[in-house]
């Protein structure tokens, strides 16, 4: 009789667990279900409710305005959304442990046995440190990007694309207290496509020499011929130069980054847009922050200075993942090399970046990313645009970069030719715009290709619009990587 008492007990105590589970597996995917099935109907019926109209509402969003990335982009990127965000997110994740621990209470009987209390207790307990950590995650992110954009991105004019095309000048930079004044190391400009956000780069030295100044720059009542005082007058000490003329620059923040873009543009013959200034070691603690950098090493990177040769360290040859002291060694070590493949190392490290960057990456390294960028970035792109060039950015990160390097043989530093090097860009802005056109005609068919190739192999159109240095110098820097 006891053993037949016992049985009915048993299954109780099995349905008691089942339905514990239940209560608490279903306020993870419904939150107030537990609350609705287990009595306190009004309540569970409001939250199961509200959860449906927050549901409804992200999936509208989500149809209505997935096409539309820039917009995303915009409100992932407004301070305002984002301080939103915060608030929702913590409101949100305060609500739904509050209902855990309620499903918790209403899921523990007496009558379950201490195993089966356990069973529930670890499983409400894990659920609500996922809960917990997920919110954690969401909101450093948040709070990261909030930071970021306050910090960075605070300028507030608003510049058009110059001919279809967005200029923007990426200045690598070292300040120390043995350099006098603030010298870019690496300077490159890149256009880009506004509509299809197709770039192409184009690398100038250091050590450019002559730099002319286009004919509205304030150097050029200065400097009529050009940055001609000798030796020292280099592209990179423009900065220096004008760093305190606010007699040519009254209304400039810093005169000397004015001036530096000008040179540039006197240079290339191109508008510039917007300048991002890296900061080198601001640079380092980004490539820590994300986890490191993958690179293909050609040759031994020595990881040391001509005064301290003695250390006689070196980043070794083949496929090595750079921490960001390491990183920062591979784009600007000149030991055992030139200013010219140093400008090659650096334009990879910059797509490698770019390519191996990813949203998990951002996610789980948002506070040290947001750290390292306020560091690391100046610029005066605006917030506001933050969304097209967002746009821009996803549609460049699988596209081949086309860049031309002004550096020797094909160009001297000392004595450049400016107006073939204004040539040469203007070429290859001109044969990056015929890809695009040609990549958006449809393939023809099999018997239109065949009988249409023979022509096009008799009138090839490059040779006819490119001069011999666009030709010889320019390169896919995928492949040069």
């Amino acid at each position: 009789m006891s053993g037949l008492g016992a049985r009915p007990t048993r299954v109780a105590q099995r349905g008691g667990l089942r339905r514990a589970l239940v209560l608490i597996l279903g306020t993870v995917v419904w939150p107030g279900i537990a609350q609705f099935l287990a009595g306190a109907r009004r309540l569970g019926a409001v939250v199961m409710v509200a959860w449906v109209a927050v549901l409804t509402a992200l999936l509208v969003v989500w149809f209505r305005f997935r096409p539309d990335r820039a917009q995303v982009i915009d409100w992932l990127t407004d301070p305002s959304v984002l301080q939103t965000a915060r608030v929702a997110a913590l409101v949100l994740a305060i609500g739904w442990m509050l209902l855990f621990v309620d499903a918790w209470r209403l899921a523990l009987v007496r009558s379950l046995g201490w195993w089966r209390l356990g069973i529930i207790s670890v499983v409400n307990v894990t659920i609500i440190a996922l809960v917990t950590s997920t919110t954690y995650l969401s909101w450093n992110t948040v709070s990261a990007s909030k930071e970021v954009v306050e910090q960075v991105f605070h300028e507030t004019e608003v510049k058009s694309p110059l001919q279809g095309r967005y200029n923007i000048l990426l200045l690598g930079a070292d300040s120390a207290d043995d350099r006098t004044g603030l010298r870019p190391d690496s300077i490159n400009l890149v256009s880009i496509d506004a509509e299809t956000g197709v770039p192409i780069m184009v690398s100038l030295p250091r050590n450019l020499q002559n730099v002319p100044f286009p004919e509205d720059s304030p150097m050029r009542t200065v400097y009529p011929y050009g940055y001609n005082c000798g030796s020292e007058c280099l592209l990179n000490a423009v900065h220096t130069a004008a760093a305190d003329r606010s007699d040519l620059y009254p209304k400039s923040k810093d005169p000397g980054l004015d001036a530096t873009l000008e040179a540039v543009e006197g240079v290339t013959g191109l508008k510039v847009n917007y300048y991002v200034l890296v900061n080198m070691k601001g640079f380092s603690s980004l490539v820590d922050a994300t986890g490191g950098v993958t690179m293909d090493i050609k040759e031994p990177i020595a990881m040391f200075g001509k005064d301290d040769a003695w250390k006689q360290v070196y980043i070794q040859p083949g496929k090595q993942k750079l921490n960001g002291k390491e990183a920062l060694w591979y784009g600007r070590s000149r030991v055992q090399s030139d200013d010219y493949t140093r400008m090659g190392r650096q334009k990879c490290l910059m797509q490698a970046m770019l390519q191996q960057l990813s949203p998990e990456q951002v996610v789980l390294n948002a506070g040290k990313i947001a750290k390292s960028s306020a560091q690391m970035l100046s610029t005066d792109i605006p917030a506001s645009e933050l969304g097209a060039f967002g746009d821009l950015a996803l549609k460049a990160k699988d596209q081949q970069i086309a860049t031309l390097s002004v550096v020797p043989p094909e160009y001297s530093t000392v004595t450049p030719n400016f107006e073939q090097i204004r040539a040469d860009v203007a070429a290859l802005v001109k044969k990056s715009e015929r890809q695009q056109k040609k990549a958006a005609q449809p393939k023809p068919t099999d018997s239109t290709a065949t009988t249409q190739a023979p022509e096009t192999q008799q009138t090839p159109e490059a040779p006819k619009t490119e001069s011999p240095s666009a030709a010889n110098n320019t390169d896919d820097l995928a492949a040069t990587c």
